[in-house]
């Protein structure tokens, strides 16, 4: 691998470190901008209930997690990081300028309403005026709809081309064992929060102040200020991203396209696929699943063959088809996708929790090993990040929906707008990091360091008591029946707290206890229950949502739904925390010293 020279450093770093830096922050200021605003945008501007918009959110978020997956192997197997990278950052530039167009304002036509023009409704049928409504309606402009949902799809797919790429790109900055490697990524991590910070406050007060066309285009913006960074550095880049066979992508193709364009051009079925998808969140929520179960099987199975491949080899498999056919049809049957009794889909999740002990014990009496041990540990620590990130996720959900309706947003005389609490999380996560960081060693030296495990129990449990600041907070609401903003900030705190807990220190243990020939699909499996956790997040914001139309829910009705989710969320945690704890110590040995 090619080494940074003196002459190419700045600041004692490489020069295409800060190429990283400047376009993953611009890229994650578009993100986040965006991502903030676009529940209150679907609720607000085009109507949606709150459980509609929620599911577009859920699908949205979950797919951006999960194509980063595919996104990882084109560029490992083809196109190289770089090429990866700038074609989706063009993708996303796209996708956020389209978010600008608005279209017209929905209408919402409360039932029993007299018309005092002609309404044509989206079949193309005439509602003459003067006819009295027997039912609500709500007109939304179905073509800006298309369009978002269009936008959202570039979206989607430019992140699973530049996300896991643009990371690669700075860990081949350094050479091998270059002590400057961890500090880099220190750097560049910061850079994601800082765009995260800067775009919550920024484009959240634009687009619910000015109009969501600013908010959106300003994120825009910010997407296209990143892409020409990034094309501004592929100087300092460009020996360090180079494509896996460049002879191959410069072949022919139908005499016209070159190989390499192929990859290009299949982004289009793609979109099509992303575009239908995003607005079919249970399908979504299907797939997640059975990608989740297919990772952790089958890695589970490759413990177990890889000191002795041969041996009970048909065994194995067949034991991981049986779990992995049986997992399948229990999430159709709980998806309502397989048309069986109530009882019966009741037994298959049954079944399917005793396969999957029997396979675990199977493995344990017969194919015991160092690794199998520590695998089975990683596993376990994947699936209780799902627990995790579907609270955290709230952030996005339930918290903002909050924040905007119960929340007393009068600060200093200043009215802050719900989007732009987020912004407290980055905040936090900025100033904790290096204290943080700093802590874990001089606890090891002490010998009082928690092992992996543990954080991530308290990890789990902090995220809970995160709420458990927003029940206690809803106890004491002023005379308008609103909630005082400290709670809300309380909560991120806990929160954010939480994330460094689990986040940093999982991504370390997937490396540390995976197997290295599967370490990249142990990543993958990762990121797929980071995914799902997004669909469960606002699956479980829908537990309280409200009718905020004419004649809806009371401002009490909506506290009193929100109180009952964060208390319902808050023992999630606390007892999901619990358990975890519990383990932590027989999690710890079957580490096998993995610190």
């Amino acid at each position: 691998m090619k080494s940074s020279s003196s002459s190419t450093d700045f600041l004692g770093h490489p020069k295409g470190l800060y190429i990283c830096f400047a376009t993953e922050m611009w890229e994650r200021f578009s993100f986040y901008g965006m991502k903030y605003l676009l529940l209150l945008y679907l609720t607000k501007y085009h109507l949606f209930s709150d459980g509609e918009g929620l599911d577009v959110l859920g699908a949205y978020a979950g797919l951006v997690y999960t194509l980063p997956i595919i996104g990882g192997l084109i560029a490992d197997k083809y196109l190289g990081t770089r090429k990866a990278v700038l074609f989706g950052g063009i993708l996303l530039a796209i996708g956020h300028c389209l978010m600008a167009i608005e279209g017209h304002q929905a209408v919402y036509y409360a039932a029993n309403t007299v018309l005092t023009e002609n309404l044509r409704l989206t079949d193309g049928r005439v509602i003459a005026a003067g006819t009295q409504l027997s039912e609500a309606i709500t007109m939304r402009d179905t073509h800006a709809l298309n369009i978002f949902y269009l936008a959202l799809s570039f979206i989607v797919v430019g992140v699973g081309f530049l996300k896991p790429n643009i990371s690669v790109i700075v860990g081949k900055l350094y050479p091998e064992n270059d002590p400057r490697r961890d500090s880099g990524f220190t750097i560049f991590y910061m850079g994601i929060n800082v765009g995260s910070l800067i775009s919550t406050l920024i484009c959240g007060w634009l687009g619910e102040t000015y109009g969501w066309n600013y908010g959106f285009g300003l994120a825009g913006i910010g997407m296209i200020a990143g892409l020409i960074t990034f094309m501004y550095g592929q100087k300092q880049l460009k020996p360090f991203s180079a494509e896996p066979d460049a002879e191959l992508l410069k072949k022919p193709f139908l005499s016209v396209f070159k190989f390499e364009h192929l990859f290009y051009l299949g982004t289009l079925p793609a979109m099509v696929v992303v575009w239908f998808l995003v607005q079919k969140e249970p399908v979504v929520h299907v797939t997640q699943n059975i990608f989740l179960l297919a990772g952790i099987v089958g890695i589970l199975a490759f413990s177990m063959l890889h000191h002795n491949p041969l041996q009970y080899r048909a065994r194995v498999i067949g034991i991981s088809l049986f779990t992995f056919v049986l997992g399948v049809c229990t999430v159709l049957s709980e998806n309502h996708y397989l048309n069986i009794p109530e009882e019966f889909s009741e037994l298959l999740v049954y079944l399917l929790l005793a396969a999957i002990v029997i396979f675990i014990v199977y493995g344990y009496l017969f194919h015991y090993s160092v690794e199998f041990s520590r695998t089975l540990v990683l596993m376990i620590l994947i699936v209780s990040t799902i627990v995790f990130w579907s609270l955290f996720e709230q952030s996005a959900g339930s918290m903002t929906l909050f924040a905007d309706r119960s929340l007393d947003r009068e600060v200093a005389g200043t009215t802050i707008v719900a989007s732009q609490f987020a912004s407290l999380n980055p905040a936090f996560i900025m100033s904790l990091s290096i204290p943080i960081a700093l802590l874990w060693p001089w606890l090891a030296k002490r010998n009082l360091n928690p092992s992996t495990p543990v954080k991530f129990a308290f990890g789990i449990m902090l995220a809970g008591l995160g709420f458990g600041a927003l029940v206690l907070g809803a106890q004491f609401p002023n005379h308008a029946g609103k909630v005082a903003a400290i709670w809300l900030v309380l909560a991120y705190f806990l929160h954010s707290v939480g994330e460094l807990l689990v986040s940093p220190i999982g991504l370390s243990a997937v490396t540390k206890l995976s197997i290295p020939r599967v370490v990249s699909v142990s990543m993958g499996t990762w990121f797929v229950a980071t995914a799902l956790s997004e669909t469960l997040a606002f699956r479980l914001s829908k537990l309280a949502a409200v009718d905020t139309k004419v004649g809806g829910s009371t401002s009490a009705e909506i506290l009193a739904n929100y109180t009952s989710l964060f208390s319902t969320l808050m023992w999630m945690g606390i007892i999901a925390g619990a358990f975890m704890l519990l383990l932590a110590p027989f999690l710890k040995a079957a580490m096998r010293g993995v610190k």
